[in-house]
């Protein structure tokens, strides 16, 4: 029973603190500040009842529908692991040890921390039945339950008791409990709020309460509390810094919170409302329902992030509360859509007909009030102090107070009708007046002279006017800029690279110009045009104002808002032609209203002498230091989310090794900055594959197709809307294995196939070569030995016949005759002929199977013939292989000239020939027991040289040993690779 009625206490305080506002919510003004809402068309849960954020940047929300985290982008509901106990909850916060907790409508409680989901069951250690309204941890760490039963204590064994006694807990119903900036725990009931000390034994009671209510902390340390009983809040402990609205401003509230500036939030049946205490900057109460735009018609939980948003969760969706960067200046009313602007040497502005001292102080009217035909087009302050201002068919000089009307140029078609569009003092103090059509012309000392008298400005139409020190511009349709100087009159345009359409803008510099028009901004250095664009090819489009402020940025008024460049962006646009700035923006969501003017005034951004730039909108003026403006410093978490391989989800562990050959890579990631995360930017990079960062334009996730197996490491960093990069970011490491086919040993195995496979056929086609090569071969040894045959038969048998009737004539001479002796030397002659043509014969006759063997064998049985005293032999070793046709020709050659020597000269008696057929290599040795011979003294003699020569032709190397004892030793030695026509394996068998 004592848990239903806890449970409908709560429900008849809901009803009672919304129902108490809904008299007088339709009269108060609505909440001003930027708004966003989300519903269920965005995936928001509905029913939402707590909203908290933890460290890591999220935002946490509890639901009719579950739990949720929230990015700023898209709603992730919790499943598995940290899915919760229930999806009926009731609300939610953060311990300060990091921990979110979570209760349930219908009984029990969640922890959940990096090691997972921890569930406190209803029946199970120890945890009590019924709705629990909280949890929370006092200043020792001791974690507490509050709710119908009282406060319940967690114990070291992990269970749920009743705090002892000598604590002096209450025995109320426990609805809310808070720890302090002091460490001093609070605890609300039904009845009091009690306190514990950080380090203390025992509660302290407090102030009486009445109802049920919630605490809160000030930011200026005080504690209060509400109460569905009696209007307001009340005072729990702390001295207020100032005094709290009324309590009939406030009316019966169960549920609030104190933002970071001590404003009162509080959600309630209307939507929510807001209201500041008493004194500076104090403002009545504002509202927000369902008829401004709230998601739903209730509020049921509102809570403030780190970034100062304001979230507030209802029936039907979330949404966020940020303040405004930008409030315009307030003035009076005016006819024209637009303002013109013009700095005061007072400091302040010029404002149309009004004066604006400084940001926050009253317009002064300096001229009455305009009428359809009295608008002010464009204001002019001129270094002298002399404020022009143009309007329809007029021209004023104000100077100390006095404003003077000044005739329009005589001869004007049409002057009532004459717009001033723009002016500009130049270097000599005549001022310049552009009426568009209706002509340019100059006013110096009262006198009006058409085109300033420089005939090349004849038909000039310009749009804006600009002067410095030492030029005057002129800005025209048509990308069109014309520079009058000390040199003369120079025209820029589109043949130099002016590509902005009208000319709306021109900021002269020590260099040169920034120029804005219709498409864009660019910079002017002589005849170099540099456009500039930011990233995402923003082109700075509708640029009608261009201001430095004092830190050297550039800020533009245009089409998008007002747009910021940093200096060193600025220069690094001028010398990396194409480069994207980055860059910063103030639009709609920061306040501004409306953009800047298309048309008139000019220019539409001026700055004061205090730092501070206006900027004039067909929304209203607008001032502010860009020094001085709010910065978001909160650098934004990073998280890769998940995972997914084939549509297969993994767990986000680095080290984390996918299966071979996957085919799709997905990875989402994400960056904590609720405050704007569509102003959020994303860059990523694959280490293994991507050189570059890529940016991500609205989409938070990756696809990778077909990645090769190897090491990736995945980074990812984001920057938030001020720019604050998070330089560390998240990042994941994996391994893509390989399959078969992408191992290394694999592919080293193909390698060596295609390099097998290419060897055999360059094989192939040797032997196919080689046989073609040995049947021409063929046929010339047949024809060769053809020959040799016929020679041996008719040359050779006749020669030997004619030698033998030549010494039987000289026989028949007598001796001392002069004719035998010369005979004598004729035979001697036709011997050696004799002798030289049978060698060669012998050489035609070699085979075409190169078998040296027979060759050897031949020349030496011939030369035995001739001198039978010498023997011979030839000896073989090893096993028969085919030589290659050159290699038996020479080394024939070589075995024939060795043995003629051996023969001849050598006076040897016994001639030995060793052929070995090696595996390594194939050896002649020519050995003799004749005289020998000394060291290098047959190297021109004998034939040496020509055995080298033919020993060199086929690789070979020879050898000659002259000191054997006794006789000489020549020794050839050809590599079997080199020598043998099918090369030998040394597996084969001889």
């Amino acid at each position: 029973m004592r848990s239903l009625s806890f449970a409908a206490c709560l429900l008849a305080c809901h009803v009672f603190f919304c129902a108490s506002l809904v008299r007088a919510a339709d009269s108060r003004p609505i909440i001003d500040m930027q708004h966003a809402s989300w519903t269920a068309k965005d995936g928001a849960p509905t029913g939402i009842t707590a909203i908290t954020q933890t460290a890591d940047g999220w935002l946490w929300i509890g639901s009719a529908m579950g739990l949720f985290r929230f990015d700023g982008v898209r709603f992730e509901r919790m499943s598995g692991a940290q899915a919760p106990l229930s999806s009926s909850i009731q609300s939610l916060g953060l311990l300060p040890d990091g921990r979110l907790w979570i209760t349930y409508k219908f009984g029990g409680a969640s922890l959940l921390s990096a090691a997972g989901m921890r569930h406190f069951r209803v029946g199970e250690h120890g945890m009590p039945g019924g709705t629990a309204a909280c949890l929370g941890q006092d200043g020792d760490g001791r974690l507490w339950l509050a709710g119908a039963r009282g406060l319940m204590l967690l114990g070291a064994d992990g269970n749920w008791r009743v705090p002892p006694a000598s604590m002096a807990a209450s025995g109320g119903i426990a609805t809310a409990m808070l720890l302090d900036n002091r460490g001093t725990f609070h605890v609300r009931t039904n009845q009091a709020v009690h306190a514990l000390e950080k380090h203390g034994t025992r509660f302290m009671e407090g102030p009486a309460v009445v109802g049920y209510g919630k605490l809160a902390q000030h930011p200026d340390g005080s504690i209060w509390t509400s109460d569905t009983m009696r209007p307001g809040l009340h005072l729990v402990a702390g001295t207020p810094a100032a005094p709290m609205p009324d309590s009939a401003s406030l009316g019966n509230i169960s549920y609030f919170l104190f933002d970071h500036a001590g404003t009162v939030w509080m959600p309630n049946y209307n939507g929510v409302s807001r209201i500041s205490a008493a004194g500076a900057g104090a403002f009545p109460a504002q509202r927000t329902g369902a008829g401004q735009g709230l998601s739903g018609q209730h509020g049921f939980a509102v809570f403030e992030d780190r970034e100062q948003n304001l979230w507030v969760g209802t029936e039907s969706g979330l949404d966020r509360f940020r303040a405004y960067q930008l409030a315009p200046v307030a003035l009076p009313r005016y006819l024209a859509a637009a303002r013109a602007l013009a700095p005061r040497g007072a400091g302040g502005v010029w404002v149309d007909r009004s004066i604006v001292a400084s940001a926050g102080a009253s317009a002064e009217p300096y001229a009455p009030p305009s009428t359809s035909t009295d608008l002010t087009s464009a204001l002019h302050a001129a270094p002298n102090g002399v404020l022009w201002s143009g309007g329809i068919g007029a021209l004023w000089k104000i100077h100390e107070g006095k404003r003077m009307a000044v005739p329009l140029p005589p001869g004007l078609r049409d002057p009532a009708t004459a717009v001033v569009l723009s002016m500009a003092t130049d270097a000599s103090g005549a001022l310049w007046v552009g009426m568009g059509r209706r002509g340019l012309y100059t006013l110096r000392a009262g006198a009006w002279q058409e085109n300033g008298g420089v005939p090349g400005l004849a038909g000039l139409a310009p749009s804006v006017i600009a002067s410095d020190a030492r030029r005057t511009w002129f800005g025209s349709t048509n990308d069109r800029l014309t520079v009058l100087e000390q040199g003369g009159l120079r025209t820029i345009g589109r043949a130099d690279g002016v590509q902005l359409g009208t000319v709306l803008a021109i900021l002269p510099t020590a260099q040169g110009a920034w120029i804005g028009g219709e498409n864009g901004v660019a910079h002017v250095e002589g005849r170099k045009v540099t456009p500039v664009s930011g990233v995402g090819d923003d082109p700075f489009a509708g640029t009608t104002g261009l201001v430095f402020a004092a830190d050297g940025s550039l800020w533009l008024n245009g089409g998008a808002g007002l747009s910021s460049i940093a200096p060193a962006e600025l220069r690094r646009a001028l010398s990396e032609p194409g480069y994207r700035v980055r860059f910063g923006r103030l639009d709609y969501r920061d306040g501004l209203q409306g953009t800047a003017s298309a048309i008139t005034p000019f220019p539409s951004a001026v700055s004061s002498t205090d730092g501070a730039l206006w900027f004039s909108t067909m929304g209203g003026v607008y001032t502010f230091d860009p020094a001085r403006l709010p910065r978001n410093r909160v650098v934004p978490p990073v998280h890769i989310t998940a995972l997914k391989a084939d549509g297969q989800d993994y767990p986000l562990r680095d080290g984390l090794r996918l299966p071979p050959r996957t085919g799709e890579l997905n990875i989402d990631f994400t960056a904590l900055s609720l405050r704007a995360p569509e102003r959020m930017r994303l860059r990523y990079r694959l280490d293994g594959l991507d050189q570059d960062w890529h940016e991500v334009e609205g989409r938070r996730s990756v696809q990778y197709a077909s990645l090769a197996p190897g090491h990736y490491r995945f980074r990812v960093m984001a920057s938030n809307d001020d720019g604050l990069w998070n330089e560390t970011g998240a990042q994941l490491s994996f391994e893509m294995l390989p399959g078969l086919a992408q191992t290394t040993w694999f592919r080293v195995l193909c390698v060596l196939a295609v390099l097998l496979l290419a060897w055999l056929l360059h094989r192939w086609r040797l032997a196919r070569l080689t046989a073609q090569l040995q049947v021409r071969m063929n046929e010339r040894l047949g024809e060769r030995t053809r020959i040799a045959r016929a020679l041996h038969d008719t040359i050779l048998q006749s020669m030997q016949g004619i030698i033998l009737h030549l010494h039987v004539a000289r026989g028949a001479l007598p001796e001392g005759n002069a004719v035998r002796a010369r005979l004598g030397q004729v035979i001697d002659d036709a011997d050696q002929a004799y002798v030289d043509g049978r060698d060669q014969v012998s050489a035609l006759r070699l085979s075409p199977a190169g078998d040296i063997e027979d060759a050897i064998a031949e020349a030496g049985e011939c030369l035995m013939r001739d001198h039978p005293r010498t023997a011979f032999q030839l000896r073989t070793g090893g096993r028969r292989v085919l030589l290659r046709d050159l290699v038996a020709e020479e080394l024939g050659e070589v075995a024939r000239e060795a043995l003629r020597n051996a023969f001849q000269h050598a006076g040897a008696s016994h001639v030995e020939v060793t052929l070995e057929f090696g595996l390594r290599q194939l050896s002649l040795a020519v050995r003799d027991n004749g005289k020998g011979m000394a060291p290098g003294a047959g190297e021109g003699r004998w034939g040496l040289v020509g055995m080298r020569e033919r020993v060199a032709r086929i690789k070979g190397k020879l050898a000659v040993d002259g000191a054997v004892a006794p006789g000489t030793r020549i020794v050839v030695k050809v590599p079997a690779r080199l020598a043998y026509a099918a090369r030998r394996r040394w597996w084969w068998p001889s």
